[in-house]
């Protein structure tokens, strides 16, 4: 992609010579001969090597913008794909919303930086030292008049270089900070305005809105400065060469047509030369957001489990003397569980006794430090847990629903179902009937999080979406959460009446729920205290 680009703005350079020579021989042949006729086809053949020269700018530019947008759009995928392989873990101390706008607003900083970079800078830079070349062919002594503002220019840019990183990098810090707090604002609207809290959270963004003033004024400043100082060298280079080839004229040894083509040089050198320095702020603040980026890249975060082995999951579950902690603190002690296919096996206890914890353990979201978990006699180390995850439906006690309508909902993840088998989830999960009741039915929009909806029917949507893929180990957690004991009542007869019904595991208080269940497993403070059997 860079050898491409370089290489068409040498030929393009190249165009210039003859433009040069043109231009040089009409003022010191032509004009003085006064050959109208030559002037004219000098003047159409002047323009027919600028027509060629945009047009093959403006193909070159097509050309890299899409190589350049397709390296961007490659790089975020990239990121996509790594957000997926982070642990549970990581994102339990990752600033979540830090971390989006790392990715959302340092990847658009690199994609100027690209376009700005591949478009831009090494087009004009090739260009610009071609131009040079031209510059010494024509008059050598005056372009080496001209660079004595070189070192100016280069001490310039050096002192320049450290402030101009650190205010971006400042502007940056700032910017994050505004997009989280608008994220957490619009995430916590209902919060905030049961507390009364709306002053006081209008306070504390002000304080993120004011630094991001200053650092925004800043960074425009020196932007602002760095343009005028390379106008001012402009201003200087071109008193230069006024001083200079006027001495050369008055000596005789340089001709109006040789200082009128050296101009005609200059000027497009100047145009190069005011785009590269309009390219470097860009360069370096997506060299800021590049070193932000590669550090996410190159997190190394060890998943729970490498297996590849993937099984026809039948619904067999075993933890066998599993032991967990997290951060030094031991959470689960000594735990066997058993859960068998066609049954129902409850797990009770108090809040903290390290019920969610079994679940995260089951999905693969963690991996016990001691004791081992299997899935149809198979060890969780051999298997490709991700696949393993495609037959267990989970319905949390807070669902997850997303803007979108309910059948959008339901067949997330597996959007190509027949609508008729989105029905009978539906109907499984006794959510068919108040969908039916809807003005939109299964196109009605729930709204933020589902907040369009009740407590009780998101509940219900999430266990059809989880019943759609048919899996064969359903875990519900705290469904009375939501639901009333009768509509899991219901739920678990219809689930009894299927061909091959799941395996599944409640997690509740309710003594009611867990009554029905085959086997039934106390937790207290990280061990199971009590397990028994009940007929079904």
């Amino acid at each position: 992609m860079l050898a491409l680009s370089i290489a068409i703005s040498i030929g393009l350079s190249l165009i210039v010579l003859p433009i040069a020579y043109l231009v040089r021989y009409v003022f010191d042949e032509v004009i003085p001969a006064g050959d109208i006729r030559l002037l004219v086809l000098a003047g159409v053949a002047v323009f027919l090597l600028s027509l060629v020269n945009s047009g093959l700018t403006l193909w070159t530019q097509y050309v890299t913008l899409k190589i350049t947008k397709g390296a961007i759009q490659r790089f975020r995928d990239e990121l996509l794909k790594r957000v997926f392989t982070f642990s549970r873990a990581y994102y339990s101390e990752t600033d979540r919303k830090k971390l989006h706008a790392n990715i959302v607003q340092d990847t658009h900083r690199l994609d100027n930086m690209s376009h700005a970079l591949i478009t831009r800078f090494l087009p004009a830079l090739t260009i610009s030292i071609a131009l040079s070349g031209v510059l010494i062919y024509l008059n050598w002594f005056l372009f080496l008049t001209l660079t004595i503002i070189v070192p100016f220019l280069f001490l310039v840019s050096r002192s320049m270089g450290k402030v101009v990183r650190q205010r971006i990098r400042a502007f940056h810090r700032s910017f994050e900070t505004f997009s989280k707090g608008m994220m957490f604002v619009l995430e916590t609207l209902d919060l905030t305005k049961i507390q009364s809290a709306e002053q006081f959270e209008i306070n504390r963004q002000r304080k993120h809105l004011e630094d991001l003033r200053l650092t925004s004024e800043s960074m425009a400043w020196l932007n602002t400065a760095f343009n005028s100082i390379n106008s001012v060298m402009t201003a200087l280079s071109s008193v230069i060469i006024l001083i200079a080839s006027g001495i050369a004229i008055a000596a005789g040894s340089m001709t109006i047509g040789g200082l009128v083509s050296f101009y005609v040089i200059v000027s497009l050198l100047k145009n190069h030369l005011k785009t590269i320095s309009t390219s470097i702020l860009k360069i370096i603040a997506g060299n800021e957001s590049l070193t932000t980026l590669f550090a996410i890249l190159r997190t190394r975060e060890p998943k729970p489990y490498t297996g590849r082995k993937q099984i026809p999951f039948g619904g067999t579950i075993t933890l066998d003397s599993v032991y967990f902690q997290y951060n030094e603190h031991p959470l689960l002690q000594d735990i066997n569980i058993d859960i068998n296919p066609n049954t129902t096996v409850a797990l009770v206890g108090p809040n903290g006794a390290g019920k969610s914890t079994i679940i995260n353990l089951i999905l693969g979201f963690y991996r016990p430090q001691k004791g081992q978990l299997y899935a149809d006699d198979h060890p969780y180390n051999d298997l490709d847990i991700a696949h393993l995850r495609r037959y267990v439906g989970v319905v949390m006690q807070d669902p997850i629903l997303f803007s979108g309508t309910i059948i959008e909902n339901i067949t997330y993840g597996s959007p190509d179902l027949d609508f008729q088998e989105v029905i009978c989830a539906a109907e499984l999960a006794t959510a068919h009937e108040f969908i039916q009741q809807l003005p939109q039915k299964y196109e009605t929009f729930v709204g933020e999080n589902g907040v369009l909806l009740s407590g009780g029917q998101r509940q219900r949507i999430a266990i059809a979406r989880a019943l759609l893929r048919q899996p064969r180990l359903l875990i519900l957690d705290e469904p009375t959460n939501h639901l009333d004991a009768t509509a899991v009542r219901q739920l678990m007869i219809n689930l009894k009446h299927l061909d091959n019904p799941p395996a599944t595991l409640i997690i509740s208080h309710d003594k009611d729920i867990v009554r029905n269940a085959q086997r039934i497993y106390v937790l207290q403070d990280g061990h199971v205290v009590k397990s028994h059997k009940q007929e079904a």
